[in-house]
């Protein structure tokens, strides 16, 4: 792997050989707003670190802290967060408590909610009508057609311009003078849009149509909150007619819709860390940091302050507190390529302080993704009670509507601490686990006795075949979207056989199929057992998407050889639903799982297929 400027033209690999640690730059969060930003600076002040700004000036205490923080605030945004989920009332006039009523009071809040994802609750009131209780996610959900003109617009450096409007509250006033009260209403856009769906679909006049919204919520908090309070009373049924009763209900639910909210919350200031091993000495790296913000940053107001509580835990880190806006006018917004960057060159600055640093990639060396401060905030919060906060942090443990996060948290502390192998998904993800492999199989060729090289290479090895092998069967699906992970004259990745199905027939599909199936088997036997699961769960997905290619193509040519009564029996096993439930409390092991359900489907499609030759010869006799 080149060093990217490190360290001359020595691999990435070798300087880790030789004892380099890793650069960790992170951003952790961003806050909108004095208070919030106020709240993260002061929490970098805990146990009396004292802090320095971009102009050098020290911040012994909180109190200085809100005072920086609030000179910065004349830039801040003052635009509020995107309204991204709503309860909703809707009535319809005169619908009583029955089985007509409740079904059309049903349909009509379909068509009003067409195109947004939503969960409905019907109940009656006390007068004997009834009214729909409805969660609905404020931005409608992208077209397929939408997707594609905004992918081109990106392809042509253009901005995409075709998303679809969003529901909106406002505050309306009851009345005509100054002190009448304020109610929360749909802007007229988004009224008439829904009563007009309605009155089209169901023919009841709007005039007899309302629809009442409460405060509309921000992210996915908002809609697990807004989920748990509709289903309080009675289980929901969301726009798929599919029932949420529970809490697992809505934490699927949340993390499916958490994806289409497209939402927004205006950025003041950025929350990074940037660690070392314990043992670093803390002055040169405080030196380093310093330099590293001073000209990574140069152009904005920062502050940070260097932590050494964690080396116990191996390492010591600073947090700063980066204003968004820069002094021209210009805001961050850093992706992957700008924290790939960011690292480098924090790891030259480290260097030029004495500190052996090089910048690498967690794809480089298979390593699943880390865990941020926020996430042991939160559960160092929930299972261990600060002595000043007890009552508090009880209380937030104990609350339901913290339990996802809680518990999300958990899982992402858990997973990061076994660090399981990541599987290369991507093209770049491959080619950089496949030029480190060579970098690190030279570094153990030359010295067999180096355990770090030796389990470098291992485990780059099977993270390389598992890559390929998902590789292979993606493209089997679409080969002009896939690109070899490491182009070479003898690359196999895209094996001609496995490229062009569309000329080939149902059997030499099911050979292929049989080959790739066998594949799979032997490349999950070689993967650990934190990264089996996930593999074996991409793995399937694919050879489903692969059988049911299958599948069509026996119907085709079974429609042009044998009587329409036959081709039911060509019916695909994967898309069968009626599975046979294992025995209740028994684990199922993802390997033995994997290799009953292909081994199912392979015998019942050569069945099949052997069913329709037999047809076939029976056909030509009877001429």
């Amino acid at each position: 792997m080149a060093s990217r400027g490190d360290a001359g033209n020595v691999s990435t690999a070798a300087l880790l050989a030789r004892g380099y640690q890793p650069a960790v730059v992170k951003v952790v969060s961003y806050a909108h707003g004095a208070t919030r930003a106020t709240a993260s600076a002061q929490y970098i002040e805990r146990d009396e670190v004292e802090l320095e700004t971009h102009a050098g000036n020290l911040l012994a205490d909180k109190a200085a802290v809100a005072e920086e923080i609030k000179a910065w605030s004349t830039s801040f945004e003052k635009r509020q967060p995107s309204q991204d989920v709503v309860t909703v009332r809707l009535q319809l006039s005169g619908l009583r408590d029955t089985a007509e009523d409740r079904e059309r009071l049903s349909f009509a809040a379909g068509a009003a909610f067409e195109g947004h994802r939503h969960a409905l609750r019907i109940e009656a009131r006390a007068s004997g009508e009834i009214e729909a209780r409805a969660v609905v996610v404020m931005a409608r959900t992208i077209s397929p057609e939408e997707k594609a003109l905004n992918r081109a617009a990106r392809t042509n450096g253009e901005k995409s311009s075709t998303l679809p409007p969003r529901l909106r509250v406002v505050d309306q006033r009851m009345g005509t003078t100054e002190d009448a009260p304020m109610r929360k209403a749909f802007d007229a856009r988004s009224e008439a849009a829904m009563k007009a769906r309605i009155e089209t679909a169901t023919g009841y006049p709007q005039h007899g149509i309302s629809i009442e919204p409460a405060t509309p919520g921000h992210g996915r908090d908002a809609l697990g909150q807004r989920l748990s309070t509709l289903i309080s009373k009675a289980p929901a049924l969301d726009h798929l007619q599919r029932p949420i009763r529970t809490a697992e209900d809505i934490r699927d639910v949340t993390r499916d819709w958490g994806r289409h909210l497209r939402s927004q919350s205006p950025r003041d200031t950025m929350h990074m860390v940037v660690s070392a091993k314990a043992g670093t000495d803390e002055k040169v790296f405080t030196n380093a940091v310093r330099s590293f913000l001073h000209q990574q940053f140069a152009d904005h107001k920062f502050m940070f302050g260097v932590h050494t509580d964690k080396a116990e835990a191996g390492h010591i880190h600073a947090h700063a507190i980066v204003a968004v806006r820069s002094e021209s006018g210009t805001k961050l917004h850093p992706g992957p390529t700008d924290l790939a960057q960011w690292r480098v060159n924090y790891a030259s600055h480290a260097r030029e302080h004495g500190l052996k640093v090089v910048a690498t990639r967690a794809a480089e060396q298979a390593s699943s993704r880390s865990y941020g401060p926020k996430d042991k905030s939160i559960v160092d919060v929930a299972t261990n009670p600060r002595p000043k906060r007890k009552e508090q942090d009880r209380a937030y443990a104990s609350d339901p509507r913290n339990a996802n996060l809680i518990r999300n948290a958990q899982e992402r502390m858990a997973i990061a601490r076994a660090n399981p192998i990541r599987i290369p998904m991507t093209g770049r993800e491959r080619a950089g686990v496949s030029e480190n492999l060579e970098h690190w199989q030279g570094l153990a060729k030359a010295d067999p006795a180096h355990e770090v090289a030796r389990a470098m290479v291992d485990r780059l090895s099977v993270a390389k075949e598992a890559g390929d092998a998902i590789n292979a069967l993606r493209a089997v699906l679409s080969p002009e979207q896939v690109a070899p992970s490491h182009p070479s004259p003898n690359n196999s990745v895209r094996a001609p056989e496995m490229t062009e199905n569309a000329e080939k027939s149902a059997d030499a599909m099911l050979r292929d199929l049989r080959l790739m199936n066998q594949r799979i088997a032997e490349v999950t036997n070689l993967l650990p057992e934190g990264s089996r699961q996930r593999f074996t769960q991409q793995a399937t997905g694919y050879l489903e998407k692969i059988a049911e290619r299958i599948d069509q193509q026996q119907a085709q040519e079974a429609k042009a050889n044998v009587p329409a009564g036959v081709q039911a029996a060509a019916r695909s096993p994967v898309s069968d639903q009626a599975q046979p439930a294992p025995e209740h409390g028994v684990p199922i092991d993802p390997l033995a799982e994997l290799r009953r359900q292909q081994t199912e489907m392979l015998e019942r499609l050569a069945q099949a297929r052997g069913q329709s030759r037999d047809h076939e010869r029976g056909h030509e006799a009877g001429d």
